[in-house]
């Protein structure tokens, strides 16, 4: 019930109905709500907004020294980690509890 109320447009509820001592009944509800609506911002070229989230991902990990986020911005191959680790790092396949930005750095040989 909460992953199809999360993950879609229904949201789901029940109720146990007693008679007596005893539950005789479940009673459903389904309702209709609205979606949410991930932020795409279409008035950016798709270039500018790869560079936004690239750089909201850096300020996340804690990496806001100009030339460290122009070195990693500059570099194709250093914005495909990015966005690799960040996946990997929100999925639980990277373990970075302490300092996720160092692990990055070292990783892309920044460090």
């Amino acid at each position: 019930m909460r992953q199809v109320s999360e993950h879609t447009d229904l949201k789901i509820d029940y109720e146990l109905v007693k008679k007596g001592r005893a539950y005789d009944a479940v009673r459903f509800t389904i309702a209709r709500q609205q979606p949410q609506q991930l932020p795409i911002p279409f008035e950016q070229p798709a270039e500018d907004a790869r560079a936004h989230a690239a750089r909201q991902h850096l300020e996340a990990l804690g990496i806001n020294q100009p030339q460290l986020v122009a070195t990693i911005l500059g570099d194709p191959k250093h914005l495909d980690q990015l966005f690799k680790f960040t996946y990997q790092l929100k999925t639980d396949k990277v373990k970075a509890t302490k300092n996720p930005g160092g692990l990055f750095l070292k990783i892309c040989g920044l460090r």
